[in-house]
């Protein structure tokens, strides 16, 4: 059985599509974490749940930024009730799979699968966030640039913009008792010693939706702060609060978001490349 689970805050506007999305390529059961939303989420959530039977949510309350542990205890929860696959995934993920993910993992005997992540960038008029605004994400970078762990000092640097910075891979987990799962859900401790990479999975990532996300990234970054984290973990959280400081917001948003299948940043015009499968996995599940 596999059993997604995520930790979610004001995601009013898209986890309805993201849960649905995930039930249709072949997820049996989703457990969601609220953690601490101030906007319509935990209103949704409630309705999901009264609609279909394989979504389960609880309210984690605002604990800080303890998001591992909040994540692993889903796990653990799931596997409890009989996971035999874990999919940890975020709001703004989506992950697919040829024919679906169920589907592909009854024949693997991995116990963890890595999936590359594809970030899908918004179009420049997505001012503010709203259900269909997945719709117009149809870019992507036209190439890969750089490794995952120089990203934070490359963007900083202004080579080049955040969503053009490389992700490092997610994973799909065999269940196993006493696993942990890290930050951001990119490791994982205690899972057997299988590893499978599959390029043919993809976790489809659209890390910027609307310019509006700014203010949310930037209330984030307070929260890390509070949590007493180090300063690179959620280093685009405060990166994105030091630009609102700075009144900077619509000269990022020209840098990170798609306008004539371009970027607008300090290196000029970036070309992107046109990609639509989002759009088209995503267009039966905007409510």
């Amino acid at each position: 059985m596999l059993v997604g689970i995520s930790l979610i805050r004001n995601e009013e506007d898209l986890v309805e599509t993201t849960l649905r999305h995930h039930l249709r390529q072949g997820v049996e059961h989703i457990l969601i974490a609220d953690n601490g939303s101030t906007d319509g989420t935990a209103r949704v959530l409630e309705k999901l749940a009264r609609q279909d039977r394989r979504i389960h949510w609880t309210r984690s309350g605002d604990l800080s930024f303890q998001q591992a542990e909040l994540v692993t205890d889903l796990a653990r929860t799931a596997i409890k009730n009989g996971a035999s696959w874990i999919l940890p995934f975020d709001a703004d993920e989506f992950w697919w799979a040829p024919g679906g993910l169920a589907p592909q993992l009854r024949t693997s005997n991995a116990d963890l699968i890595s999936v590359p992540v594809v970030n899908f960038i918004q179009h420049r008029e997505q001012a503010r966030r709203e259900p269909r605004a997945v719709l117009s994400a149809v870019y992507r970078n036209a190439a890969k640039i750089g490794d995952f762990r120089k990203a934070r000092f490359s963007v900083e640097a202004g080579e080049y913009a955040y969503v053009e910075a490389p992700y490092q891979r997610k994973n799909i987990l065999r269940a196993a008792t006493g696993m942990r799962i890290g930050p951001g859900n990119h490791t994982a401790r205690g899972v057997g010693p299988r590893r499978s990479r599959r390029d043919s999975f993809a976790c489809f990532h659209l890390p910027l939706r609307a310019m509006e996300i700014f203010l949310e990234k930037a209330e984030q970054s307070e929260r890390l702060r509070a949590a007493g984290l180090p300063s690179w973990h959620g280093w685009q959280s405060h990166r994105f609060a030091q630009i609102v400081r700075e009144g900077r917001i619509e000269e990022e948003w020209a840098a990170n978001s798609e306008l004539g299948g371009c970027l607008d940043g300090a290196r000029g015009k970036v070309p992107l490349a046109f990609d639509g499968r989002l759009r088209e996995l995503l267009r039966d599940c905007v409510d």
